[in-house]
């Protein structure tokens, strides 16, 4: 089930047009699809950071795949992703496991760095309130503190070994969390996928010398793994719904070219799917 805060977003139509995939189409890839282009589910970032996720790990012979979320104010959109992954697992045979990681207090602070966008945000903003959304997680695991300091506990109890990530949300607010959380994305290879989804919540009126698009700069001048928008992503799939426009563009890729995957060739399934002449142009 969708989160309250999902619930109320629906208008009456989509709510109408979900439940009708769930009954008749549920197994159809290319139908949950059509949801998320078209832009009738709550959060279709999130359905379609998952959706990527998932189908690269199953034509790469994964078994088991991560979903991230970092920062999880009263813990709706894990509501939100474990209910897309129950849609998805019906038509792709792969198991998840999903983490959030929360400081619980909201912003820290603390942190008085001017990249922060402190002319926005507040230490103590987003404090988690909705304790109720607790018993409504059925199997995402919490992380509970700092990211600073656990994301590199995290990291060496090795859950990545078992799951590569597919999926993580950068949602933290602070350049400086940002900064701390990206090291989670700088281990060995095989903890990813060779082309791991990003979904950066923060973009609006920011600019690029703070918050994500700062630490995702700096990330990428470290050399190593690279972070990279998808090319056309938004543009092609605003022609369906006109926010694509800018959910889109909050959209990146962590390449890593030095995978031992990463020219695996296999079906550009949502590639064809966003634009119907995707494959006519490759000819």
């Amino acid at each position: 089930m969708l989160s309250d805060q999902s619930q109320n977003y629906f208008s009456f139509f989509n709510s109408i047009k979900y439940k009708y995939f769930q009954f008749f189409y549920g197994k159809r890839f290319d139908k949950f699809f059509e949801l998320i282009k078209n832009g009738v589910l709550p959060r279709p970032n999130y359905a379609l950071g998952i959706l990527m996720a998932a189908h690269q790990a199953k034509e790469l012979n994964y078994k088991k795949i991560s979903v991230i979320e970092l920062g999880c104010w009263n813990f709706e959109g894990l509501i939100d992703i474990e209910n897309y992954i129950d849609d998805i697992k019906k038509f792709i045979d792969i198991d998840f496991n999903v983490y959030g990681f929360e400081l619980g207090s909201g912003h820290i602070k603390e942190e008085i760095d001017p990249r922060n966008r402190l002319y926005e945000l507040s230490g103590g903003d987003y404090t988690f309130v909705k304790k109720e959304n607790l018993k409504k997680l059925k199997f995402s695991k919490l992380v509970l503190g700092d990211v600073k300091e656990t994301v590199p506990k995290f990291l060496e109890e090795k859950h990545l070994d078992e799951a590569p990530l597919g999926f993580i949300i950068f949602d933290l607010g602070f350049y400086t969390s940002a900064k701390d959380a990206l090291n989670l994305l700088k281990s060995k290879s095989n903890r990813y996928l060779p082309r791991t989804t990003i979904y950066s919540d923060n973009n609006y009126f920011v600019l690029e010398n703070e918050a994500d698009k700062l630490a995702f700069k700096e990330f990428n001048n470290e050399g190593g793994k690279t972070i990279s928008p998808i090319g056309e992503l938004a543009e092609q799939l605003s022609l369906s719904w006109k926010k694509w426009i800018f959910l889109g563009k909050r959209m990146f890729i962590l390449s890593d070219l030095k995978h031992e995957k990463y020219n695996v060739n296999y079906d550009q399934k949502i590639n064809k799917l966003i634009n119907s002449k995707y494959s006519v142009t490759l000819k």
